[in-house]
Protein backbone atom coordinates (compact mmCIF):
# COMPACT_ATOMS: atom_id res chain seq x y z
CA UNK A 1 0.00 0.00 0.00
CA UNK A 2 1.43 3.12 -0.93
CA UNK A 3 0.47 5.17 2.13
CA UNK A 4 0.48 8.74 0.88
CA UNK A 5 -1.35 8.00 -2.13
CA UNK A 6 -4.01 5.88 -0.99
CA UNK A 7 -4.47 7.51 2.22
CA UNK A 8 -3.62 11.48 2.07
CA UNK A 9 -6.87 13.62 1.65
CA UNK A 10 -9.23 10.89 2.07
CA UNK A 11 -12.17 11.15 3.50
CA UNK A 12 -13.16 10.02 7.33
CA UNK A 13 -16.62 8.72 8.14
CA UNK A 14 -17.22 7.41 11.83
CA UNK A 15 -19.47 4.63 12.80
CA UNK A 16 -22.50 6.07 12.25
CA UNK A 17 -21.16 7.32 8.31
CA UNK A 18 -20.74 10.76 9.95
CA UNK A 19 -18.14 12.74 8.05
CA UNK A 20 -15.11 13.73 10.68
CA UNK A 21 -12.62 15.31 8.08
CA UNK A 22 -9.69 13.96 6.05
CA UNK A 23 -6.69 12.55 6.86
CA UNK A 24 -4.53 15.04 6.67
CA UNK A 25 -1.22 13.38 7.67
CA UNK A 26 -0.25 9.80 9.12
CA UNK A 27 1.97 8.27 11.92
CA UNK A 28 4.19 5.55 11.07
CA UNK A 29 6.25 3.26 14.22
CA UNK A 30 9.26 1.92 13.13
CA UNK A 31 10.04 -1.47 15.50
CA UNK A 32 13.59 -2.48 15.53
CA UNK A 33 14.42 -3.89 12.95
CA UNK A 34 11.19 -4.20 11.15
CA UNK A 35 9.92 -1.97 7.91
CA UNK A 36 8.20 0.74 9.23
CA UNK A 37 3.99 0.26 9.85
CA UNK A 38 1.12 2.69 9.77
CA UNK A 39 0.30 3.57 13.73
CA UNK A 40 -2.41 6.38 12.69
CA UNK A 41 -3.78 8.57 10.96
CA UNK A 42 -4.44 12.62 11.86
CA UNK A 43 -7.15 15.31 10.97
CA UNK A 44 -7.17 18.43 11.61
CA UNK A 45 -5.78 21.85 10.09
CA UNK A 46 -2.67 21.33 12.35
CA UNK A 47 -1.82 18.24 10.50
CA UNK A 48 -2.41 19.67 7.39
CA UNK A 49 -0.48 22.71 8.39
CA UNK A 50 2.56 20.78 9.22
CA UNK A 51 2.39 18.62 5.83
CA UNK A 52 2.50 21.96 3.95
CA UNK A 53 5.23 23.64 5.84
CA UNK A 54 6.25 23.66 9.66
CA UNK A 55 5.62 27.27 10.13
CA UNK A 56 2.06 26.72 8.76
CA UNK A 57 1.33 23.95 11.50
CA UNK A 58 3.10 26.12 14.30
CA UNK A 59 0.72 29.28 13.00
CA UNK A 60 -2.33 26.55 12.65
CA UNK A 61 -1.59 25.25 16.29
CA UNK A 62 -1.22 28.69 17.73
CA UNK A 63 -4.76 29.67 15.87
CA UNK A 64 -6.24 26.60 17.91
CA UNK A 65 -5.09 27.52 20.65
CA UNK A 66 -6.51 30.83 20.64
CA UNK A 67 -9.92 29.72 20.12
CA UNK A 68 -9.71 27.51 22.97
CA UNK A 69 -10.10 24.25 21.03
CA UNK A 70 -9.20 20.67 22.89
CA UNK A 71 -5.38 20.62 23.38
CA UNK A 72 -6.00 16.67 21.90
CA UNK A 73 -5.92 18.03 18.26
CA UNK A 74 -4.87 17.02 15.38
CA UNK A 75 -7.32 14.40 16.02
CA UNK A 76 -5.15 10.73 15.90
CA UNK A 77 -7.02 7.85 15.02
CA UNK A 78 -5.25 4.71 15.91
CA UNK A 79 -5.13 1.65 12.98
CA UNK A 80 -6.78 -0.34 15.85
CA UNK A 81 -10.07 2.02 14.94
CA UNK A 82 -9.76 1.59 11.61
CA UNK A 83 -12.23 -0.64 9.89
CA UNK A 84 -12.40 -0.44 6.56
CA UNK A 85 -9.98 1.77 3.95
CA UNK A 86 -12.06 1.96 0.38
CA UNK A 87 -13.80 4.90 -0.83
CA UNK A 88 -13.67 6.29 2.86
CA UNK A 89 -11.70 5.48 5.85
CA UNK A 90 -14.18 3.90 8.23
CA UNK A 91 -13.71 3.98 11.51
CA UNK A 92 -14.96 1.98 14.58
CA UNK A 93 -15.91 4.94 16.66
CA UNK A 94 -18.40 8.09 16.70
CA UNK A 95 -17.86 11.58 16.20
CA UNK A 96 -18.50 12.34 20.21
CA UNK A 97 -15.83 10.39 20.94
CA UNK A 98 -13.11 12.38 19.62
CA UNK A 99 -12.05 16.12 18.88
CA UNK A 100 -12.35 15.91 15.08
CA UNK A 101 -15.14 18.27 14.53
CA UNK A 102 -14.26 21.25 17.34
CA UNK A 103 -13.91 23.43 14.58
CA UNK A 104 -17.18 23.02 13.21
CA UNK A 105 -19.03 23.07 16.61
CA UNK A 106 -16.83 26.20 17.68
CA UNK A 107 -17.91 28.07 14.85
CA UNK A 108 -21.25 26.91 15.25
CA UNK A 109 -21.68 28.67 18.43
CA UNK A 110 -20.19 31.72 17.04
CA UNK A 111 -22.70 32.12 14.51
CA UNK A 112 -25.51 31.04 16.84
CA UNK A 113 -24.57 34.36 18.44
CA UNK A 114 -24.81 36.73 15.52
CA UNK A 115 -28.26 38.49 15.40
CA UNK A 116 -30.39 36.19 12.58
CA UNK A 117 -27.56 33.69 12.28
CA UNK A 118 -28.68 30.98 14.42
Amino acid sequence: MDVCRDLLDKQVVDRNGRWLGRVDGVVLERPESEPPRLAAILIGPVALGFRLHPAIGRWMAALERTWGLPKRRPVRIGLEHIVDIGRYVKTDLSSSETDALAVEQKLRRWIARIPGGG
